[in-house]
Order: C-alpha cells, then sequence, then structure tokens
C-alpha cells in the first residue's frame, strides 16, 4: 500500500531539508618538510620555497561574493621540526596605491592592505591563534576563543615577519615557533584560514568560508594546513626576568586647589615571569615582583549614568589567555561580550576602586586544554593598601566541547580585593551552536546559572540567564533574558545594576542594493526592559535605526532615534550640585553620524545628538580627526562635549584627546597620548617608547604625568618616569 504525501507531510519535509546542517567544505593545503629553513626577509628567492605547494587561490567575499579577487595571491608552507615558515606574495598591479598608516607592532590595521591567518592548532574548529601582517611589516596576533566570541588582541607570541613593497606588489615571510604556538600532540592537521584585505579597494579574500554571512573567527568553517609531522616544542619553558626602575613625584591639591610640595621617590626592583608547558597544550604561568610599567592608560570617561562605567583590561598577565575565562552570555560572541553581568573581571585585581595600583607580590596560572577540557586557574596574592590587608584572590574555570559545536563549563571565584569580608561565586553555563537554513546559517543558544556566598549576606542571591542569537550579513536577530537578584555579589566581577530583570531584542537587517557607489544600507531596531525582581518596571528604551548608508569608498553615514522611559526610585546626582529628582521621565533622542574612510590620509568622524533628556534638554558634538600620511607617522586630534539643561541647572562636559605615533620600524615604535576632561579639570600625559631589539626582547621608557589645566598653577599633580627591560630565555 502506498500513500501520497500530503501537502503539509510535504511542507514539513522542506522544511528539514532546509534547516538541514550541510558540512561546510574545507580546502586542504600541505605545508611541505624542509631541512633548509628559508632566510626571514621577505624576498621570497630562497631555493627552498619552490619546494612548497601553494594553497590555491583565495574567493572574494567583498566587494562580490564567489568570484575571483581582483589581484591574485600566492601562499606557500615548510616546517622544520622547531618552526612553521609561510611564504606570502600578494600581487598588486599598482603598488604605488597600496595602503600601509604604521609599522608598529600589535596596530589595529583595519585600513591596510594586509594578511590575516587563523591557525586551529587543536583542530577542535572552535578556537584558533591569530596572526596579521601588513604590507610594511606590522605584525600583530592575538587568540581566537569559541568561533570569536573571545577575541584577546593584546596577546604577544614571539614570532618572526618581515614584509615589503615591490613592483609585482607585496611579499611576506613568516617564522612562527611551535614553543609559541600550544597544540595537540601526535596529530599532523591543523585547522587553517587566511584572508587578504585590498585597502584602497576594501576587498577582501579568502580562502576557506566563502560566505558572507561568516567571518574568518568562525574557526569551524575554516580548511586544513596538513603534513605538519614531527614537529617539537622542547623543553617548553620560557623564562623571562625584567627589571624596573621608577621615579615618581606626587602632589595633592589644598584647600583652594594649589599643589603643595610633592612626595618624590626613586624604585627600583627585578622580578620575572615564568611560562612552562606541562603539555604541548597546557601552560603554567608564574609572575614575581609583578610590575606593569608599560601598560597604555585607560581612555577617559565621563559618566551621565547612574552606573558605574566598564573600563577594560590592558595588562598583559591578565590578558594572556583571557578568553578561557569568559562565562556565560558574556561569552556569546561579538568580541566584547555582555557587559550586564561578568563573573570574573580580572580588572578587580590589582586595582583599587579608585584606580589606584594594588602592588602584587605574585601570580600564578594555568591555562590551555586537555583533550575536549578546556582549564583555567588563577590565583595572585596582592599586597596590603592603605587599610586593606592582602588578599588571596582564585579563579577557576572548566569547559567541555560537546559535540560538533557546543560547550558546558563551570566557573569559581573566591576572594574580595576590597577586604570586606569573604566572597565566593560559582555557577554553570552551556553554548550550543545549531547550523540552520541550509547549514549557511548558525543559531547560537546561550545559558548560565551563578550563585554567590558572601560574609554576612543571607538573602536571594543568585544571577541566570539566557540568550539566542542568529548572526548574519543581512539579517540578524537576538533576544535574552537576565535576571540578577538583589544580593547577588560578585567581588571579583562586574555587575552594574542589581535587584533587576533584563529583556533584550535586536533586529538588524542590512540589504545590499545594486546601486552604483554603495555597498550596503543599515536598518536596525534595538530595545530593553529593566523590571526588579518583582517586576515592577524600572526602565525601557527603544533605539530605532532608520537609515545607515555605508559606500563602496568607506564612507558612513548613519541616522538613530531613541526613546527612554526611565523610573527613577531615589534622586540621582548628575553632576556636582545638580540632583535629578525621584520620579518618571520619557525622552526622545536622535543622533547623527558622519565618517569618512581612513584610508585616506586624512579623515573625519562627525556626531550630534539632541533632543529631551530628564526633565530637560541635551546635545552633544563629537569630533576626531585622524592624519596617516605614511606609515612613519598618524596623528589624531578629538573632541566631545555635551550641554546639559535641567530644572535644577544646567552643566556642560568636555573630552579631548590627542595622539601623535611614530613607527620608525616593526621593533621601534613612540606612542604619545594627551587626554582632558571637563571632570577632573586635569590634562593627562603619557609617552611610550617601545624596542623590540631581538623577538626575545623587550625594551619600555614610558613617562606618565598629570597636569592642572590652569595654567597660572603649573605645578604637576603627578609624574613617574618608568624603565623596563625584559628578555626571554626558551628552553
Amino acid at each position: 500500500m502506498s500513500f501520497a504525501p500530503s501537502p503539509a507531510r510535504a511542507a514539513f519535509a522542506l522544511l528539514a531539508t532546509h534547516l538541514c546542517a550541510q558540512e561546510p567544505e574545507r580546502p586542504v593545503a600541505t605545508s611541505t618538510r624542509t631541512a633548509e629553513p628559508p632566510a626571514i626577509d621577505g624576498r621570497l628567492d630562497d631555493a627552498v620555497w619552490r619546494t612548497a605547494t601553494p594553497i590555491g587561490e583565495l574567493l572574494q567575499i567583498e566587494p562580490l561574493e564567489g568570484v575571483p579577487p581582483t589581484e591574485a595571491s600566492e601562499i606557500r608552507f615548510l616546517h622544520d621540526g622547531e618552526q612553521l615558515y609561510m611564504a606570502i606574495r600578494c600581487f598588486d598591479r599598482e603598488p604605488g596605491l597600496i595602503v600601509s598608516t604604521t609599522r608598529e607592532r600589535d596596530a589595529f590595521l583595519e585600513v591596510d592592505d594586509r594578511l590575516e591567518i587563523v591557525f586551529d592548532t587543536f583542530h577542535d574548529r572552535r578556537n584558533a591563534f591569530f596572526f596579521q601582517i601588513n604590507a610594511c611589516g606590522s605584525k600583530g596576533d592575538a587568540l581566537i576563543t569559541n568561533n570569536g566570541a573571545n577575541f584577546n588582541k593584546p596577546w604577544d607570541g614571539l614570532w618572526e615577519g618581515v614584509a615589503r613593497i615591490d613592483e609585482l606588489g607585496w611579499s611576506a615571510e613568516l617564522a612562527l615557533p611551535f614553543k609559541t604556538l600550544n597544540f595537540a600532540e601526535g596529530g599532523d592537521t591543523w585547522g587553517f584560514n587566511v584572508e587578504r584585505v585590498i585597502g584602497r579597494k576594501r576587498e577582501e579574500a579568502r580562502w576557506s568560508n566563502g560566505s558572507r554571512e561568516h567571518s574568518l573567527f568562525n574557526i569551524y568553517r575554516a580548511g586544513e594546513l596538513r603534513g605538519l609531522t614531527d614537529i617539537h616544542q622542547g623543553i617548553g619553558l620560557d623564562v623571562v626576568p625584567f627589571f624596573v626602575a621608577h621615579g615618581r613625584n606626587e602632589r595633592d591639591r589644598d584647600g583652594d586647589g594649589r599643589a603643595d610640595g610633592g612626595n618624590k621617590s626613586l624604585l627600583g626592583e627585578p622580578g620575572f615571569d615564568l611560562f612552562y608547558k606541562l603539555i604541548p597544550s597546557l601552560t603554567f604561568s608564574l609572575t614575581v615582583n609583578t610590575d606593569f610599567a608599560e601598560t597604555e592608560v585607560d581612555e577617559r570617561q565621563i559618566n551621565l549614568t547612574r552606573f558605574p562605567l566598564f573600563f577594560p583590561e590592558r595588562r598583559d598577565f591578565f590578558l594572556q589567555n583571557a578568553g578561557v575565562f569568559e562565562f556565560g552570555l558574556n561569552d556569546s560572541g561579538g568580541g566584547g561580550g555582555d557587559r550586564a553581568l561578568i563573573p570574573f573581571f580580572s580588572r578587580r585585581i590589582g586595582l583599587s576602586s579608585g584606580g589606584e595600583e594594588v602592588p602584587i607580590l605574585a601570580g600564578a596560572k594555568l591555562t590551555g586544554r586537555a583533550g575536549p577540557w578546556g582549564m583555567g586557574v588563577l590565583d595572585v596574592q596582592t599586597d596590603e593598601l592603605d587599610a586593606v590587608h592582602g588578599q588571596n584572590l582564585f579563579a577557576g574555570r572548566l569547559s567541555r566541547n560537546v559535540g560538533e559545536q557546543s560547550t558546558v563549563g563551570g566557573i569559581v571565584t573566591r576572594g574580595n580585593p576590597a577586604g570586606d569580608g569573604d566572597n565566593t561565586v560559582f555557577g554553570l553555563d552551556a553554548t550550543h551552536r545549531a547550523r540552520v537554513f541550509a547549514g549557511d546559517r548558525d543559531l547560537i543558544t546561550t545559558g548560565f546559572v551563578l550563585h554567590s556566598d558572601s560574609e554576612d549576606v543571607t538573602g536571594q542571591s543568585s544571577a541566570f540567564g539566557l540568550a539566542l542569537r542568529a548572526p548574519g550579513d543581512r539579517l540578524g536577530w537576538s533576544l535574552g533574558a537576565l535576571e540578577i537578584q538583589e544580593d547577588f555579589e560578585a567581588a571579583l566581577g562586574f555587575v552594574p545594576r542589581k535587584d533587576v530583570r533584563r529583556y533584550d531584542g535586536t533586529l538588524e537587517y542590512q540589504p545590499r542594493p545594486d546601486i552604483p557607489g554603495l555597498r550596503q544600507l543599515e536598518f536596525g531596531l534595538a530595545t530593553e526592559v529593566f523590571t526588579d525582581t518583582d517586576g515592577e518596571l524600572e526602565t525601557w528604551g527603544t533605539e530605532l535605526q532608520p537609515l545607515g548608508f555605508l559606500f563602496e569608498s568607506g564612507d558612513e553615514v548613519r541616522l538613530v532615534l531613541e526613546h527612554v522611559h526611565d523610573e527613577l526610585r531615589a534622586d540621582f546626582e548628575i553632576a556636582d550640585g545638580i540632583m535629578i529628582p525621584t520620579g518618571e521621565y520619557d525622552f526622545t533622542r536622535a543622533s547623527l553620524e558622519l565618517g569618512t574612510a581612513q584610508k585616506r590620509a586624512l579623515s573625519a568622524e562627525l556626531s550630534f545628538d539632541a533632543g529631551e533628556f530628564f526633565d530637560g534638554t541635551r546635545r552633544g558634538y563629537g569630533v576626531n580627526f585622524l592624519w596617516q600620511p605614511g606609515p612613519l607617522f598618524n596623528g589624531q586630534c578629538g573632541y566631545a562635549r555635551d550641554d546639559v539643561a535641567l530644572d535644577a541647572g544646567d552643566f556642560d562636559t568636555q573630552l579631548a584627546r590627542l595622539r601623535a605615533n611614530f613607527s620608525f620600524s616593526p621593533e621601534l615604535s613612540w606612542n604619545n597620548f594627551l587626554q582632558w576632561d571637563s571632570e577632573s579639570d586635569t590634562f593627562g600625559v603619557q609617552s611610550r617608547l617601545r624596542w623590540i631589539p631581538v623577538p626575545h626582547q623587550e625594551v619600555f621608557l614610558v613617562f606618565n604625568e598629570t597636569l592642572e589645566s590652569d595654567s597660572s598653577r603649573s605645578a604637576p599633580l603627578f609624574q613617574e618616569l618608568s624603565f623596563k627591560l625584559a628578555y626571554a630565555v626558551r628552553f
């Protein structure tokens, strides 16, 4: 007996076929073993390169999808037992138009002609090492976690890379020591992908994963690099002794705002960092007499909300392998994560609530992978500061790969850097990535639950959340829900708002109309609703982007409308002596943003916003100019101002920044940063010289100063000159 399919059954079968996950195509490249390593000079004239097989041509992603790129590329691999070598030839029929704005190490190369490479050394199709090099030899690296959920740009690996521009275009050679890379033992295949960017054309071409729906950071869709046999890490021990000298002068303001005579000091201390690979995929790190003299200063912010501002972590010791500690919705993608709740925020360690440095006596860390398991353990002992005794602070994270793209894990933190009683936080999270819509789109589901145990706290102290996200080139959306109970405390985390439930959703539509000169349109809608844990409304806001233009040239225009309903349950001091009283407020605002393409020598960003603000009005202005005449120098100046008129009074806020950066070579750079804000009414100055005489050695000379903005009182409030020398010894 046979049955004809019903319309419903046929429709179901069609839908099932449409949602069926398809295995992506994965091209294969091969690394050739060599007994004679090439010279790393960027010339590609070593005879040994002729024995290596090219990986094949790339495929264009932007501005056209799925067609050959306008300029050819040729990439080859060699390896010996110690290093992986990469030869890069980027042909260009107009080499005089190649865009290279800097030679500096670890620069952001958004508009440069460059090559970006990812290596999935565990072949787990989730995590990878990232390397990039531009046509003038600016090198950068990073760690990618969970298909781009975390992009740890400050990670620094020891490797060599040289590039040069010639009559054929530009070429580069890379040497990546296996001692720098964690990898799975016994395998001869890594995940691998590469993307080339041609700056003046804003053209992108990729080797594997030729869909705009996914970025290079989607490691699941990378190709394969085979033939990596008999590779070694040696003992796997790096010892980095360093010496730091500080000359410091501090002054305090008296009641009339004048600076006193000051407190001068001269300090010099040795210390060391140690890195030992217990197995090729698991690294133990130890730091003693930790010093962060070379750390870049924070960019100042002015707060017009009643919630604390977020400042990112900048210190190298905490940034190394930081992605392994990402948790819950903070690990849901986009690189920045969700700042509504971060259970472990390393910036809490070694910095007081007022931003003052707390000495770190020693710290130990274990990070990496063992089979399907990912792990991170951090333990730090701080010294005493003022009335706060030294604290022992701990964070542990364990996760396990499940199936093709899912992950489950847990986290625990212990300790309170403020010294106000004990605090422990523990929780579980899970992420599931499903390939849907004919296998070309991802649906990402993330959930978590956390509980805190704090001294003398017995109330509701849990937090939990769930989020769904479907990113895409033309259409993307997300939905989320989160609850943070009233007595939840994360002393080692970042929790700007408690006793709250949040519901949020976003919808983005970015069509690509066939209009000359226009690459993409942008339309968007986002909304957030906050209630307390009893369901009483606190805040809701909706942001509508009715118009956005992305031009082929790189110029951008955006219009955004915003409406906010806010119910204040207590008076709120928004500026000195100016209070916003308890009550319900509705206000609507509009903003316009214009930006010119940074591939030009001179580019600008302009912004203007205006509208209602609580019981008054607010107008904001912003301007930023970037001058990049060539790879030797780039300068930037920016100014932002808000004029606020409220029933309780009027005030304005101002923020100004000036940068002058010199990159004499990829090994020698000099960065200068001046900033001023009206809230502190001081100038902050940092001048930072970085020299890398050999790949294993770094020298920093850093000058920091804080100045009163009133020229009649010229005495600086703070001055510090720091010298740091570090030399890595590898075994």
